[in-house]
């Protein structure tokens, strides 16, 4: 029954048309084990980060609790943003200048995921509770700019059934269904007047349109591994993830009455869908288990669907790679490539909680080189 279940799902969203609709961006908090690694892989889908990376690694036997995480991702010349903060902003207009890459440009972010994230995975099933808050200025130039300030929450839960197919082989396929909400507010302006509007409460709370979403949607994956430590894995996050925008005049007024706040909307959505393949092997060197280390490399392909856009990314910005040294199951060491760019990061595991970092390159543009930006990431995680 379960089989047929699943087949019947793959089936109904295989044949689901395509909607006239704006695309939005995925609900995904940040890991800093996944960006240390060159980001998200489809064939090494372990532990709590399978339900960003492949459902069907919800068929592991191992199982994994999260009771808490708290993320802070930044990017940008955030050390340069900060001093202006600290400093009141007396010194803003002087100090832009000094922010902006060699093009004029601008960007930065902080993404800060948790304390709400709590889950489970293993044994077939997996499921979680996560929120996240992000702020991002993106500029052209010092009079040409935008700003958002977002509050997410997602909500997720799947199966996976394992297949055994003799002499060490089995084939994986999951399914995970999930609810998502995003609301927050935008603007537009000159860095000047979009960096003090940030720091002006008064203004993010009635000042400004508030924007909703709310959408579900649906992630399939299927996985393949081996007796000698090879693995693959094809995903299709966001597989369909429909959304429905609507627009009020300000946060203050949507708290005293939606109805008489709403100015725009409903307006349909669509998460764009990201079809990713990918390798993993484990080394399975005796030398390796005497020291108690493990070696685990992995290669993908994401956004497979993005080669048939009308503009598409330089293909070589969605192929990732990344190498994880485990040592006494205590300290992980990783690094990888992800849009061209580097990625490098460490995790030591302390029982109560674990602590994480990573720094990475994210690529703007559509080719390498084009707009990239660095970021720092740093994370406490309870999981058991």
């Amino acid at each position: 029954m379960k089989h047929a279940c699943i087949a019947l799902a793959l089936a109904a969203l295989a044949s689901v048309p395509g909607l006239p609709a704006q695309e939005l961006q995925p609900i995904t908090p940040p890991s800093p084990r996944t960006a240390a690694l060159g980001g998200y892989h489809a064939a090494a889908a372990d532990g709590f980060d399978a339900i960003f990376e492949n459902p069907a690694g919800f068929a592991n036997p191992e199982q994994e609790l999260s009771v808490a995480r708290l993320t802070v991702n930044l990017a940008g010349p955030v050390f340069g943003i900060a001093s202006i903060a600290t400093s009141g902003g007396a010194d803003l207009v002087s100090a832009l200048p000094s922010l902006l890459d060699p093009q004029g440009r601008l960007y930065f972010s902080t993404d800060i995921a948790g304390p709400v994230a709590f889950g489970y995975v293993g044994k077939g099933l997996g499921f979680s509770l996560f929120n996240r808050t992000l702020v991002t200025i993106d500029a052209v130039s010092l009079l040409v700019a935008t700003m958002e300030v977002n509050e997410e929450l997602l909500l997720t839960g799947g199966y996976a059934h394992r297949f055994e197919l003799g002499n060490g082989h089995s084939v994986d396929l999951g399914i995970q269904a999930k609810g998502f909400a995003r609301t927050g507010v935008a603007a537009s302006g000159t860095v000047e007047d979009l960096m003090f509007a940030l720091m002006d409460p008064t203004l993010l709370d009635s000042g400004l349109p508030f924007k909703t979403v709310t959408g579900l949607g649906v992630d399939l994956g299927l996985r393949w591994t081996s007796p000698f430590g090879l693995g693959l894995g094809l995903v299709a996050r966001d597989a369909y993830s429909p959304a429905i925008i609507n627009l009020y005049s300000s946060f203050a007024d949507f708290r005293s009455g939606p109805a008489g706040a709403k100015i725009g909307g409903p307006e349909a959505a669509l998460i764009h869908p990201d079809m990713s393949l990918g390798l993993v092997y484990r080394l399975p060197f005796d030398f390796l288990d005497a020291m108690g280390a493990t070696v685990t490399v992995m290669a993908d392909y994401r956004d497979i669907l993005d080669l048939f856009s009308i503009i598409p990314r330089n293909a070589a910005l969605n192929a990732s790679a990344g190498v994880e040294v485990v040592l006494l199951d205590i300290l992980s060491l990783r690094a990888g490539i992800r849009d061209a760019l580097p990625s490098a990061g460490f995790g030591i595991d302390l029982s109560a909680f674990s602590f994480s970092l990573a720094m990475y390159g994210r690529e703007l543009g559509l080719d390498p080189g084009s707009r990239p930006v660095y970021n720092l990431l740093v994370s406490l995680d309870f999981s058991y």
